[in-house]
């Protein structure tokens, strides 16, 4: 609890720095009626206040309830997405949807098919105007891998489906939760957990109180009992709901002609609402026989079908054999897809070269509704119908081989374009397919992004399947998506596949008389890379070790051996550089870290000079100028960016652009550092490298005081920081004490709108 409450205090304080900027909304003042029943005057020292918010929520949890409310409140106008509504025609359950649980957490017990998430969903949609944030509804079974839950990626999709920019989300352990807690913690919304397991999916949730959190879970273990002790426990629908929820799906039935097989119909079914909604669908089929309810009852006893699970079978039976056999061949081949997401294009290619068939099938599938819209992207098929598809024959293989290498030369298409458009070749060790060109049109950086979940499912699918060649050409390429767009987390599993395929491949190679060690060696590093970004520094020391060592022993000839050792050098550079930011940012001496990187970077850029690779060089002289202005080695730093630009180009060149204006920053040279950050920003937008705005916003807000306009820096710092604050961002307590170091318009102290 305490951790919470620290949380509450220090989102407190943001909000009061934040608030001289344009005056208290209608949340923010609520906020303030809370604190002012505490402090007499409310402190306009971030940190006097955030401590003192801290002692008052220990010593009063009734108040540091309300004061958490209050909080939520205030970002209320920020609206999640993406969150599906209940049906209009609810039956039964009336007790609990007239009595919706007013916020904290909701348990709801229910085995699969009894109405779980439609009661949550229900109940969402009576206390939706309590809540003006809006909803989220996840399926944890899509995060979770056997008995392990992707608690990380969990957060992540929570940020996104909350208006967070994907670029904008941490991807760090701490700097997640932080983000994580800074949003829920200041909006007030309602989060639908589907098929929760363990109390530590539900903990990660549990702490925001002023939200309203409905799980549901097929078994209430002694630990969700202990988040919930009265959880919902459902059953099967009452007598009068199952009949009226029947009469919905029968048709034209007549029910009340038969009442006692009504009964009986409904007895079988368990009165579990998924029976009842496909009986009900099969019995409308039957409209206009003269005894319907009895002539399916029959038809069940001669089946064999006995129980609710029996008769939902029944109708997922029926189903398939109403369609057309291209539609259930398509239905058997799409149960398998990998990853269980597709979008219309990916499973036209997957079913096979006549699109016109193919596309039929599909259009088939989806109206006989075994296909459905998935809220993040593309389909998928429903449980039911996956199921049992899977039990069908079909020739999976071959539907793999044609997905695999639609995907594999696109991807691999889209990583040589850039050499196309630079004129450099980026350093690869796998090996390229022939000559492969990007013909989709459109930008490949968004459609790899589309289809990076494909991606990594195909390379866990390919590795499994041994076709080591098509992993590493499908992780080596996909690189150039994620320097663009910060999918470290996600690529750190792609790379733990493609290290198996790439061992293996080195195994297989050494019994032939030669090595895949270059290739190993660049996996570790790709690996390596994705870890200290995420920031594991041990596990990314250990990858780069390996890294180090096969780079020194591979066979390759001497230019592309030396070319991988530099980069290598580079990896272990940005690595000290990366532990030297967290040193920094917790109080701690950054100066040898910051000094091994110099090193590793200067060993880069001797490597590089030696084999003349100025695309390389480019590259690694900004590194090195960039950390040289960390330790005040100005006049080198300016040295080596002058050398980097004269053969950076596109993002790098913006890059090599921002070490000039910070260099001439620290020197107090606000004209030559102006028109460098005015050039930063023309080849960075060039570039579309928006994943740099806020260090080139930060850059503008020290120069407009290092150029005497306050009046400008105070808005820039402000808007930064009240930017920052809306998203989690793990920079807003940095810019809200640069703002509070400015001297105020009236030149007094800063007096707060309250």
């Amino acid at each position: 609890m305490t951790g919470v409450l620290e949380a509450v205090s220090g989102e407190v304080a943001k909000v009061a720095a934040t608030a001289v900027l344009g005056g208290l909304d209608k949340g923010a003042r609520k906020l303030f009626d809370v604190l002012r029943t505490k402090f007499p005057a409310v402190p306009q020292d971030p940190a006097e206040l955030r401590q003192g918010v801290l002692t008052f929520a220990l010593a009063d949890p009734g108040w540091a309830k309300d004061l958490a409310t209050a909080l939520a409140a205030v970002g209320s106008g920020e609206v999640v997405s993406g969150a599906p509504r209940g049906i209009s025609d609810f039956r039964d359950r009336v007790d609990q949807v007239t009595n919706p649980p007013a916020g904290g957490v909701k348990l709801i017990v229910a085995p699969s098919g009894y109405g779980g998430t439609e009661l949550a969903r229900q109940l969402a949609d009576r206390v939706q105007e309590q809540y003006p944030s809006g909803r989220v509804e996840l399926d944890l079974r899509e995060y979770r891998v056997g008995d392990e839950t992707d608690i990380a990626g969990l957060k992540q999709e929570v940020l996104k489906r909350c208006g967070i920019p994907e670029g904008e989300i941490a991807v760090d352990d701490a700097r997640l939760d932080d983000q994580f807690s800074s949003v829920l913690l200041t909006r007030l919304c309602v989060v639908v957990l589907d098929n929760v397991t363990s109390a530590r999916e539900l903990e990660v949730f549990a702490r925001f109180q002023a939200n309203l959190t409905l799980a549901t879970t097929a078994v209430a273990t002694r630990d969700l009992r202990v988040l919930d002790p009265r959880p919902i426990l459902l059953q099967g629908l009452d007598p009068e709901g199952a009949i009226e929820m029947l009469a919905d799906f029968a048709g034209d039935v007549r029910l009340a002609d038969e009442l006692p097989e009504v009964h009986e119909l409904l007895a079988l079914c368990d009165r579990m609402p998924l029976a009842i909604r496909e009986a009900g669908l099969t019995l409308a089929l039957r409209t206009g026989e003269a005894r319907p309810v009895a002539g399916l009852l029959a038809e069940y006893q001669a089946a064999g079908v006995v129980g609710a699970e029996a008769v939902v079978a029944d109708a997922v039976r029926r189903t398939f054999d109403a369609l057309a056999p291209e539609a259930v061949t398509a239905c058997a081949l799409l149960a398998d897809f990998p990853g269980g997401r597709f979008t219309r294009d990916t499973a036209l290619v997957y079913l096979g070269e006549d699109r016109t068939r193919a596309d039929a099938a599909l259009s088939a599938l989806i109206e006989a509704q075994l296909v459905e819209r998935r809220v993040r992207a593309g389909y998928s098929l429903t449980r039911l119908a996956r199921d049992h598809a899977r039990t069908l024959p079909a020739d999976r293989d071959a539907a793999f081989e044609r997905l695999l290498r639609y995907v594999r030369d696109n991807v691999v298409a889209a990583d040589l374009e850039g050499d196309r458009e630079t004129g450099l070749q980026r350093l690869r060790e796998y090996d390229v397919p022939g000559e492969l060109r990007w013909t989709l049109g459109g930008d490949r950086f968004d459609w790899l992004d589309r289809h990076f979940g494909l991606i990594a499912a195909l390379v866990e699918a390919s590795c499994l399947r041994r076709r080591h060649v098509d992993v590493c050409q499908l992780a080596g390429a996909v690189e150039v998506l994620v320097n663009q767009r910060w999918r470290w987390r996600e690529y750190a599993e792609i790379c733990d596949w493609a290290l198996q395929a790439a061992k293996a491949l080195d195994e297989q190679a050494r019994q032939d008389g030669h090595d895949k060690a270059a290739l190993l060696a660049r996996t570790y590093q790709m690996r390596a890379r994705a870890r200290f970004l995420i920031r594991w520094f041990e596990l990314a020391e250990a990858d780069l070790s390996e890294a180090h060592r096969l780079a020194g022993e591979a066979t390759t000839p001497e230019w592309p051996r030396k070319r991988l050792q530099a980069s290598v050098a580079e990896f272990w550079g940005r690595l000290r550089e990366e532990q030297a930011d967290v040193l920094a940012a917790s109080g701690g001496d950054p100066r040898v870290m910051l000094s091994g990187a110099v090193d590793w970077f200067r060993s880069a850029v001797s490597i590089d000079d030696e084999l003349g690779d100025r695309a390389a060089l480019a590259i690694h002289l900004r590194m090195l100028a960039a950390t040289l202005v960390k330790v005040g080695y100005l006049a080198e730093a300016l040295a080596c960016a002058t050398r980097a630009l004269e053969f950076a180009v596109g993002r790098n060149r913006g890059r090599v652009y921002t070490v000039f204006a910070k260099a001439y920053l620290a020197l107090g040279d606000t004209i030559h550092a102006r028109e460098s950050l005015q050039n930063a920003r023309s080849e960075m937008a060039s570039a579309r490298a928006q994943q740099y705005e806020w260090e080139l916003r930060e850059i503008e807000a020290r120069l407009l005081v290092a150029e005497g306009n306050v009046e400008a820096a105070r808005t820039a710092w402000g808007t930064l920081a009240d930017d920052a604050f809306k998203i989690g961002h793990p920079r807003a307590n940095d810019y809200v004490k640069a703002f509070g170091l400015l001297p105020p318009p009236s030149g007094r102290r800063w007096r707060f709108p309250w």
